[in-house]
C-alpha cells in the first residue's frame, strides 16, 4: 500500500508539469455536475490513482472510468450537503492518516538503507581484532586532545617502521593490555572502529581512528565465515560445598545428563535439576546468543554442535552445566533481516552523523536567533553548578524559562535547552572542555527543533503529501457517506430480501475444506517444540498440558477451522493430516494437530447469513451512486471526451517519454 501511495504522490506531483502542448487544447471542460464545470485537468489525478490500482491496465481507458469520476463527485457533493465533512471523527481518521504520511521524514531514509545494507554485508564475516588505545574523552581540552593524538601518530609510526603490534599494545594499552578483542561482528564495536576493522587486510593495521573511548589502531588477524547466533537452553546446578568437587552438586548434574542420555526431553530434565530460577518454568531456556557473548571456550563448543544436541558436563567456577542447542541462526540476506538491521542501525552510534546532518540541514528553512547574553548565560550556569560532575538538576536553575532563541515563528526557553542535557551528564568528566559540549548539545538541539518543525508543516508544504491528505480526506468523507446509507437499508430490509439473495446462487455460500483440529499455544518457541514432539509420538493434546508446568501452554479443539481461518495465524498455512510445524503469532507459538478433514459444502441459511448481510451491503453500495445522480444536474459534453481522452494520453506519454512518472504498478 505504502509503494502504491508514493507512486501516486509521485505522479501527481508532476502531472502538471508535463502537459504537452496537444493536452493544454483540451482545456474545455467535458462535464458538468451541480452547476460546477470540471476540465481535463481535475481528471488526472483520481484517473492516473485508479490506473496504477487497476488490475487489467490495458482496458482501463479514461471514458471508461468517467461514470467512476463522476459518481464520486456526486457521493461527495451529498456528504458535504448532509455536513459529513464537519464529523469530529472524520477529522481524527485523517489527522492519523496524516501523522503516518509523515512519521517517515523524521529519519534520512537513504542513509538509513546504505547503513543497513553495509552492516549485512559485515555480517557474513566474523573478524578477530586486536588495537592499541590511547584514552582520551571525545570533549576533552585541547591540550587533552592534541597530546593524545601526538601519541596515536607516534605508535603509527612506530608500527611503519617495524616495531611489533603486540609489543606496542602491551606498552600503550592501559593496564598493559594485549588488546585482544577476540572475534568481532556488526554492532558489537563502535562504528569507527568496527569499519577499521572490516576494512583493513588481515596481518595489517590502520591509520589511527577516533572513538568516544580515545584513539584507536585496529589490527584484524584473522576472518571466518559468521557464526550467526545460536538458541540455547541448559540445565544449571550451583557448587555448595568447600570441596572443589561438591560431591553433591556433581551428582545431580551426572544424573540429569544420564536421563538425557537415555532420550529424556531436555525440558523436562532442566524442570526437575536446574537451579537456575530464572528459566526453570521454561525448561531451561536462555535465548539467543552472538558471538562474543559467551565464555570463549563454551562459545566454540556449542556453535560445533547441531540443533539438538547437548554438551557434556561443564565444569565452571561456581556452576556444573549442561548447554543444548535448539537452533542455529545464520545471516540471510538483507531483505529478510531489514527490519532487525534498521533497528540496530537507529540504536547504535553509526547513525548519528546522518542523524546530526539530516536535522541541521532542516535549520536552513526556520531563520534561527540566538539570544546572546542567556547563551552565555548557560555556559556560566552549567559551569557553576557541577554540570560535569553530574551534580546539576535544571530545577536548580535561576534563569530558567528566560528566552535563548527562536526558530521561525516558535521560541525556545532555556528551560527547553537544560531539559535536554539531563540524560547526558554521565557521558562527561572535569576534563571535558564546558564550551564546546555546550556548543555541540545547543546545535544538536536546536536542529532536532528545525527537525520536529519541519515534519510538524510537511502536510502544508509538502504538495505530494498535502494531496494524498486530501485524497484520504475526499474517500473518507465518501465512505462515510456510503456506510451511512448502507447500514440503513440493511436496517430496513426483509427476510425475504435476504433469502432471495441467499437462493440466488447456490455456489456461493459454501464451507471451505474444513478441518477437525487440536491446537496447543504456547508462550516460548522452547515450550511450542516440546510440544510438537509429544503430538508426533502420538499424545493428546490434554496428555501434552498435563505434562507441562502450568502456566506455559493452554489447548484447545475445534471444527471450524478453514482456509481462510488458518490464514489468520500464517498466510502459507497448509491444512492437512497431521502435526503443523511452529507457527508464530506475535508472543505466541501455536502447534496445531489436524485429526480429521471434511470436504466443502453449503452452509444453511443461519450459518451464511452474515455473509448474505455483506452481499446486500455491498450490493446497496454499488447501486448508491445511480440513485444519487437522480437528484443531481449531471451534463456529460460528448464532444469533449476524446479530447480529454487525448489529453490524458498525451500527459501519459509525455511521463513516459521523459520519466517525469514513474510508473510501478
Amino acid at each position: 500500500m505504502m509503494r502504491i501511495t508514493r507512486n501516486i504522490l509521485t505522479l501527481l506531483a508532476v502531472a502538471a508539469c508535463c502537459l504537452t502542448a496537444e493536452a493544454k487544447k483540451a482545456e474545455q471542460p467535458f462535464v458538468s455536475i451541480d452547476g460546477k464545470m470540471y476540465y481535463p485537468q481535475d481528471f488526472f489525478n483520481p484517473y492516473f490513482e485508479a490506473y496504477l490500482q487497476a488490475e487489467d491496465k490495458a482496458d482501463f481507458t479514461p471514458e471508461k472510468y468517467l461514470d467512476t469520476f463522476i459518481d464520486n463527485i456526486v457521493l461527495y457533493n451529498q456528504a458535504r450537503a448532509q455536513g459529513i465533512d464537519t464529523l469530529a471523527s472524520l477529522d481524527r481518521a485523517v489527522n492519523d492518516f496524516a501523522n503516518l504520511s509523515i512519521v517517515s521524514y523524521n529519519i534520512d531514509q537513504k542513509a538509513l538503507e546504505h547503513l543497513s545494507r553495509e552492516a549485512a554485508d559485515r555480517s557474513k564475516e566474523d573478524v578477530r581484532v586486536s588495537h592499541i588505545l590511547v584514552p582520551v574523552s571525545r570533549y576533552a581540552f585541547e591540550k587533552d586532545s592534541l597530546a593524545a593524538r601526538a601519541r596515536i601518530d607516534s605508535v603509527y609510526q612506530a608500527l611503519k617502521a617495524g616495531t611489533p603490534f603486540d609489543t606496542l599494545a602491551v606498552k600503550i594499552n592501559p593496564g598493559g593490555s594485549t588488546g585482544e578483542l577476540g572475534f568481532v561482528t556488526v554492532f558489537q564495536l563502535p562504528y569507527a572502529l568496527e569499519t577499521a576493522a572490516y576494512q583493513t587486510p588481515v596481518g595489517e593495521f590502520s591509520e589511527p581512528v577516533r572513538t568516544e573511548f580515545g584513539y584507536h589502531i585496529v589490527r584484524p588477524s584473522e576472518r571466518r565465515p559468521a557464526r550467526g547466533m545460536v538458541e540455547l537452553a541448559h540445565i544449571l546446578v550451583m557448587r555448595k560445598g568447600s570441596d572443589s568437587l561438591d560431591t553433591q552438586a556433581l551428582a545431580d548434574i551426572r544424573r540429569a545428563y544420564n536421563r538425557l542420555k537415555e532420550g529424556d526431553d531436555f525440558a523436562d530434565v532442566a524442570l526437575n535439576y536446574t537451579e537456575d530460577a530464572a528459566t526453570q518454568a521454561n525448561g531451561g531456556y536462555l535465548g539467543f546468543y552472538s558471538i562474543g557473548e559467551l565464555l570463549p571456550e563454551i562459545e566454540d563448543m556449542v556453535f560445533a554442535l547441531e540443533p539438538g544436541q547437548t554438551t557434556s558436563i561443564l565444569a565452571l567456577p561456581d556452576c556444573w552445566e549442561i548447554i543444548q542447542v535448539i537452533s542455529k541462526v545464520r545471516n540471510d540476506d538483507y531483505e529478510t533481516r531489514k527490519d532487525f538491521l534498521n533497528q540496530q542501525v537507529l540504536a547504535g552510534d553509526r547513525y548519528l552523523p546522518a542523524r546530526r546532518a539530516y536535522a541541521r540541514d532542516k535549520l536552513k528553512i526556520y531563520p534561527l536567533s540566538v539570544d546572546s547574553s542567556q547563551y552565555e548565560a548557560v555556559v556560566e550556569t552549567l559551569s557553576n553548578m557541577g554540570f560535569l560532575w553530574g551534580e546539576w538538576k535544571s530545577s536548580y536553575v535561576e534563569n530558567a524559562g528566560e528566552p535563548l532563541f527562536t526558530l521561525g515563528d516558535s521560541t525556545f526557553t532555556t528551560s527547553d535547552f537544560y531539559n535536554s542535557l539531563i540524560y547526558d551528564m554521565d557521558k562527561y568528566d572535569e576534563r571535558s572542555e564546558l564550551r564546546q559540549i555546550v556548543q555541540d548539545k545547543f546545535d544538536d538541539f536546536a536542529s532536532s527543533m528545525a527537525l520536529g518543525m519541519y515534519v510538524r508543516d510537511l502536510p502544508q508544504t509538502d504538495e505530494r503529501i498535502k494531496s494524498s491528505i486530501e485524497e484520504f480526506r475526499r474517500k473518507a468523507i465518501i465512505q462515510t457517506l456510503t456506510d451511512a446509507y448502507c447500514v440503513e437499508q440493511l436496517s430496513e430490509v426483509d427476510p425475504d430480501t435476504l433469502m432471495a439473495l441467499y437462493n440466488q446462487d447456490t455456489t456461493r455460500y459454501l464451507w471451505g475444506q474444513r478441518a477437525h483440529y487440536q491446537v496447543v499455544m504456547c508462550r516460548d518457541a522452547a515450550t511450542a517444540e516440546r510440544v510438537r514432539q509429544m503430538m508426533q509420538q502420538g499424545k493428546d493434546y490434554r496428555e501434552v498440558l498435563s505434562l507441562l508446568n502450568k502456566g506455559l501452554a493452554s489447548v484447545a479443539e475445534g471444527y471450524e477451522l478453514t482456509e481462510e481461518t488458518a490464514k489468520v495465524f500464517k498466510p502459507d498455512f497448509d491444512i492437512r493430516l497431521g502435526v503443523s510445524d511452529i507457527i508464530q503469532e506475535g508472543d505466541n507459538y501455536f502447534v496445531f494437530n489436524i485429526l480429521e478433514l471434511f470436504p466443502p459444502q453449503r452452509k444453511t441459511y443461519d450459518q451464511a447469513l452474515g455473509q448474505v448481510q455483506e452481499d446486500y451491503y455491498a450490493l446497496c453500495a454499488e447501486r448508491y451512486p445511480a440513485l444519487l445522480r437522480k437528484g443531481h444536474a449531471v451534463e456529460i459534453f460528448k464532444k469533449q471526451l476524446k479530447a480529454l481522452d487525448k489529453a490524458v494520453n498525451a500527459v501519459s506519454n509525455n511521463n513516459r517519454k521523459h520519466r517525469c512518472i514513474r510508473w510501478q504498478p
